[in-house]
């Protein structure tokens, strides 16, 4: 990050060794309005707080070299205007008291809550320094992780079956789902998140990010997208999508053929306009004639 781009928001530093929540913080805080400056460990930590006296630090507790509590200290000693947010998986009362005597302004457990956190912090960066410091501490509730899914990403990055059967699979056109054809296709699976040319999705949080701006979806259309991605390099017809999408099989069907291409025909273009996918030639995903297919991005994107 220049200096010029520092000097031109109002700082946050980021402080914590765990990648996942870094890149979430950093996409939070972005949208809210700051400058973000990281750091993996306390003493850096420290330093980048007295070298740019951000507006807000965000410290995480259990972390190599120095804990977080040492760390809160140390900045509201030095810097006693920064609005200091512990972020930490300890959620018991005296974890939290411990944070408090320690310095902080407030604190989140983890799991965190994307959506709450930003409305929190952009109230944060609007406001004079020395408000944001006297603020009183606001109770957060932990959100719950969707651990089913998160263990299915899991066994999708490391190349698992989908558990379709074959002739549902492939029924619409030559291709891999999964894995493979998701990795075919240039995407990455980077901790909890799969990325997807400037389209990310955590879907143990149902956390959906473009070009590094948080979209708010339906819980059911952040499952449609995530069904679409699994699909991978394959070409899905509106009965094969609908039937993964509900986790079912032409076995026992809930929903005749003709019923799946309504919802297709009504529900796949209403989700591309929402998220900005609708234009002449799409980003991410193709539709015609009932079918879906993944956009192959250029080889030097």
């Amino acid at each position: 990050m220049s200096q010029a781009s520092v000097n031109a928001k109002p700082v946050a530093v980021v402080i914590d060794d765990d990648q996942d929540t870094v890149d979430l913080l950093e996409i939070v805080l972005t949208q809210a309005g700051f400058a973000v400056i990281t750091a993996s460990n306390g003493p850096e930590g420290i330093a980048l707080a007295l070298e740019h006296r951000p507006v807000l630090a965000t410290i995480d507790v259990t972390m190599p070299r120095m804990n977080g509590l040492e760390v809160t200290r140390r900045i509201r000693h030095q810097a006693a205007d920064t609005y200091i947010v512990i972020i930490s998986s300890r959620s018991q009362e005296h974890d939290v008291l411990a944070g408090f005597d320690a310095g902080a302004d407030d604190y989140v457990p983890k799991p965190i809550r994307p959506r709450e956190l930003q409305a929190r912090l952009a109230a944060v960066a609007r406001r004079p320094v020395e408000a944001v410091a006297g603020a009183a501490p606001v109770a957060w509730a932990p959100a719950e992780e969707d651990v089913e899914r998160s263990e299915y990403l899991r066994n999708v990055a490391a190349g698992q079956s989908l558990g379709y059967a074959e002739t549902e699979v492939h029924g619409a056109g030559e291709g891999k789902d999964g894995r493979y054809g998701m990795l075919e296709l240039g995407m990455r699976f980077v901790g909890s998140w799969i990325e997807f040319s400037g389209l990310r999705i955590n879907p143990s949080r149902e956390l959906l990010v473009i070009d590094d701006r948080i979209v708010d979806v339906s819980p059911e259309d952040f499952k449609l997208i995530e069904t679409m991605l699994y699909a991978g390099t394959l070409t899905l017809t509106a009965r094969q999508l609908a039937l993964r999408y509900r986790g079912e099989s032409e076995l026992a069907p809930s929903t005749r053929r003709d019923e799946d291409l309504v919802w297709f025909n009504h529900t796949l273009p209403r989700l591309l306009r929402q998220i900005g996918d609708d234009a002449p030639v799409p980003r991410w995903f193709f539709i015609f004639d009932g079918t879906l297919k993944l956009v192959r991005p250029p080889r030097d994107a």
